[in-house]
């Protein structure tokens, strides 16, 4: 189901500043390894996060906001979590950190927390190779176009529209030309919506990079994601499950 989005201005060729909110779903359901199925009526289906996007002068900054409906049912649990077990497994699903772009130099820092212990990743943006497929549909009050991108694990659909010409989207999926409203990733098991679009000014104090964290490169950062996913596979019972259900984000 497609939320309607608002715009706090007229579509035109100058909105390219602004900010937009995505609410992302992950299927838990669909990555349990087959000796966890019988588990499905005791896991949630779902797991929601949302995020927010902001965007102005080739610079761009996507980060996590807090989900009003989990922090009210945190606070009806007391803030508990069901011990450190139960934490630590999920902390890595759901990075609570910034991603800052910078368009024209195609350079991007982002803060990630590991067990607690905070790296700042620096690099460059991925390059995907889209194909555009002709289709489009209306995503609340933007008219979008549909482009895919696959390899041989990850198959992506993605709806942007050129009704805001700046080549940005969630996480580091950009590249199109128009902002990305909507996305599918193999077959459910992921999706990102846009659910509202706010265009205009943007205070540039709300775009600079962050700095706090040991300093690291994506292929250092590759290197140390490795390894805590292999920690984490032999603490909750071999190859596949820690991997599959507590997914750390790169």
């Amino acid at each position: 189901m497609i939320i309607m989005l608002c715009s706090s201005s007229f579509l035109t060729a100058q909105n390219t500043s602004g900010t937009i909110l995505y609410t992302q779903k992950i299927n838990i359901h669909k990555n349990l390894p087959i000796e966890m199925e019988a588990m499905k009526d005791r896991i949630p289906e779902f797991r929601e996060s949302n995020h927010k996007l902001t965007f102005a002068d080739s610079k761009v900054m996507y980060e996590s906001i807090k989900n009003k409906k989990e922090e009210g049912n945190k606070a009806k649990r007391g803030g508990k979590r069901g011990g450190k077990r139960g934490g630590r497994g999920m902390r890595g699903g759901r990075n609570k950190g910034k991603r800052f772009a910078d368009l024209s130099t195609n350079t991007v820092i982002a803060t990630r927390d590991l067990m607690g212990k905070k790296f700042l990743v620096t690099g460059t943006s991925e390059k995907y190779k889209w194909k555009m497929t002709g289709k489009s549909k209306q995503v609340g009050s933007y008219l979008c176009q549909e482009a895919t991108w696959q390899d041989s694990t990850t198959q992506i659909i993605a709806w942007f529209t050129p009704m805001i010409p700046v080549q940005v989207g969630p996480e580091d999926y950009t590249g199109l030309p128009g902002a990305i409203l909507h996305m599918n990733i193999n077959d459910g098991e992921r999706e990102i919506t846009a659910t509202d679009v706010k265009l205009g000014e943007i205070d540039t104090n709300l775009l600079v990079a962050p700095t706090e964290g040991e300093k690291v490169s994506q292929e250092e950062w590759a290197v140390i994601r490795e390894e805590k996913m292999k920690e984490m596979e032999k603490e909750y019972g071999g190859k596949g499950n820690g991997g599959r259900m507590f997914h750390i984000r790169h």
